[in-house]
């Protein structure tokens, strides 16, 4: 289990586990990051409008979850 937020133990699993009553995490839609985002840090995320997936750039290359 995670503790998230200083709150409850959570019985979530994942690798990416966000969790709130009372928050969002809101990305931005960018088609093809790999072409349009011009300096990537490790850790950008942003929704591919493109491939429709979440686009996550680990400092070296992108990936795409669907």
């Amino acid at each position: 289990d995670l503790d998230i937020d200083g709150g409850s133990l959570s019985g979530a699993q994942g690798i990416l586990v966000l969790e709130s009553t009372d928050k969002a995490l809101v990305l931005p839609k960018v088609a093809d990051p790999h072409i349009n985002i011009l300096s990537p840090v490790a850790g950008t995320m942003c929704y591919d409008l493109t491939s429709n997936s979440l686009a996550i750039f680990d400092g070296k290359v992108w990936s795409y979850w669907k």
